[in-house]
């Protein structure tokens, strides 16, 4: 054992002073300055070429007017009325010299006319320059796109077939288990079986414990917490075993709508909703199965009425909220789910915008330790640290997907998915 424990020290040693020798800020500032003039650069060309072009085409814009308006009058008014004369009317005979008058001015017409024709051309071809510009662009950024992966999500490495998938519940453990409501069972797989299902029953010994409303892993426990309206379990994935954890309960008048644990610490966020369709955010120890701080639902804005999901990473919890405003002289509500950032203090660091109207819910996974994966129905955002959108994507409503949980990159850089679908029911791994 001793040994062991030497070689673990030895490794953790040289990863140690592996960390505190890199010398690589210079290189990343460096990185930022390169990418800012880029950006600066590529403003600066876009601007001006946006110019010039505005006003080849404002020129041109003018030349037709002119063209109209010269020409098809001389077209109109002496030429075609002359001639009409001569080869219709057959009342006189033009000169020579009206006749070589007329033909120049035809020509001038026709010879205005041919270098229209070739600045068009030119426009034309501008246009298919930037046109083609613009699909560069679009590459770069899909072969840049972190949601690139999500591009086919029926192109997955494995898959699970489901009984149904009403839910959209689904939590992964570090050493990648997984687990999911299907069909009023908890089924836990691996990533190469179904190991075990656990019958969910809404009374259980003699006491009603309601449906499931959030899955999620506790690192802190090494267990799966799953919240029912009323009550709080915990699964083992080695034991396959559901346990109440009585000590833990939701305040009078509430249910239980949503959990967040903090990686790596033994406290956990808990979301709640009133009678009065509001909501409460609690904070609990683990450690203790003790309250440390409970906040009502003033910490929210005035429109708020729902929160379907909370999640949190080492540094803030992201919160997901449907606001809903009523406009004024209407009876239509605009209903739009937004993903909120909050500190651990519950203090609002930053309003997100608006994702969608509508929908079922709204569910956040972490991205990685600064960006957040949001899913709402078939539409899919990667959202940043200041819950700005990042990159968005919609699923082909062939199908239809519920939920996603995202993986840390492994050592080849690929991010991993794991997927819940609600058609065809299935949980994918991407």
């Amino acid at each position: 054992m001793s040994s062991h424990a030497e070689i673990l020290h030895t490794r953790a040693s040289s990863l140690l002073t592996l960390i505190d020798g890199l010398q690589i800020e210079n290189d990343l500032t460096s990185a930022r300055r390169t990418l800012d003039d880029w950006r600066t650069e590529m403003f600066s060309l876009i601007n001006n070429i946006h110019l010039t072009t505005t006003n080849k085409l404002d020129s041109l814009t003018g030349r037709l007017h002119q063209l109209k308006q010269r020409r098809s009058a001389i077209l109109r008014q002496e030429i075609i009325p002359n001639l009409s004369k001569v080869v219709i009317e057959r009342r006189k005979n033009l000169s020579e010299q009206e006749l070589n008058d007329i033909k120049k001015k035809i020509t001038k017409t026709d010879s205005d006319l041919q270098v229209f024709g070739r600045l068009l051309a030119k426009i034309s071809n501008d246009e298919k320059k930037l046109v083609e510009q613009i699909e560069i662009l679009k590459s770069i950024q899909r072969e840049n796109a972190e949601l690139s992966s999500l591009d086919n999500i029926s192109k997955m490495q494995r898959r699970f077939i489901l009984d149904s998938c009403h839910s959209p519940f689904i939590a992964v453990s570090d050493d990648n288990h997984m687990l999911i409501e299907d069909d009023d069972h908890l089924v836990l797989f691996d990533e190469q079986r179904r190991i075990n299902e656990i019958p969910w029953q809404t009374k259980q010994d003699g006491s009603f414990i309601g449906s499931i409303k959030d899955l999620t892993y506790s690192n802190y426990l090494g267990q799966f917490c799953v919240l029912s309206s009323l009550n709080f379990f915990t699964i083992d994935p080695h034991m396959s075993t559901l346990d109440k954890i009585e000590q833990l309960k939701p305040s009078t008048g509430s249910h239980y709508q949503s959990i967040a644990c903090i990686p790596n610490s033994s406290d956990a966020f808990f979301a709640l909703t009133t009678s009065g369709s509001r909501t409460n955010i609690e904070r609990w120890s683990f450690l203790s199965a003790s309250l440390i701080k409970r906040w009502y639902h003033d910490i929210f804005e005035s429109d708020d009425r729902l929160i379907s999901c909370i999640r949190a990473n080492e540094t803030c919890l992201a919160i997901c909220i449907k606001q809903q405003k009523t406009e004024k002289g209407s009876q239509n509500q605009n209903e739009q789910w937004r993903v909120d950032i909050f500190d651990f203090t519950l203090v609002r660091m930053y309003r997100g915008v608006n994702l969608k109207a509508g929908g079922l819910g709204t569910y956040i996974t972490p991205f990685d330790d600064r960006s957040w994966l949001a899913i709402n129905g078939n539409d899919i955002w990667l959202l940043g640290e200041q819950g700005e959108c990042v990159e968005e994507k919609s699923i082909n409503e062939r199908e239809q997907l519920h939920n996603i949980i995202v993986k840390d990159e492994d050592s080849n850089k690929q991010r991993q998915y794991i997927v819940k679908m609600g058609k065809p029911a299935e949980l994918r791994i991407i």
